[in-house]
């Protein structure tokens, strides 16, 4: 049995089967259908914050106080409109992806699908930074929690 060493393994061009390339095309096809899907959520989302903040306003019963439905709409949209943006970014991602993984395997270009893999790699990559972010304000949530519980059986 011979032996390969990581340096020969690395230089060595991995070709595709036509099955890995008919599944990496299937992958890129629904890719894009979910990033278009996911730019027309962008969209309405982009709507509905700026259109909350009139909604807020013509509610009696934030009216009644004084810079309620403003503050309150306010921050409806400035929310909105951050997770818009939170969600754009992972779904340009899987855009880019889609778009250049079609024309790599249409064209059979290495390169074009590499740089496809690559944005696979950054959706992924931002969704579980994104993850742990929120795992770690649960985790912090769930200890104040706790010690909020604790101080109130203790008083």
């Amino acid at each position: 049995m011979e032996e390969q060493t990581i340096d020969s393994g690395m230089n060595q061009e991995m070709g595709l089967t036509n099955a890995a390339r008919g599944h990496l095309m299937e992958t890129a096809k629904w890719a894009k259908f979910l990033a278009i899907v996911g730019f027309i959520m962008i969209g309405i989302l982009v709507i509905v914050a700026f259109s909350l903040g009139g909604i807020m306003s013509s509610i009696p019963e934030f009216s009644e106080v004084p810079g309620m439905a403003e503050m309150g709409g306010a921050f409806i949209t400035v929310m909105y409109l951050f997770i818009a943006l939170l969600y754009f970014f992972p779904t340009l991602y899987l855009y880019r992806f889609a778009t250049k993984t079609q024309t790599a395997l249409a064209g059979s270009n290495a390169e074009g699908l590499g740089s496809g893999l690559e944005n696979l790699k950054s959706t992924f990559k931002f969704m579980g930074i994104i993850m742990a972010i929120f795992i770690g304000l649960y985790a912090l949530i769930f200890l104040f929690a706790i010690i909020a519980a604790l101080t109130g059986l203790a008083a």
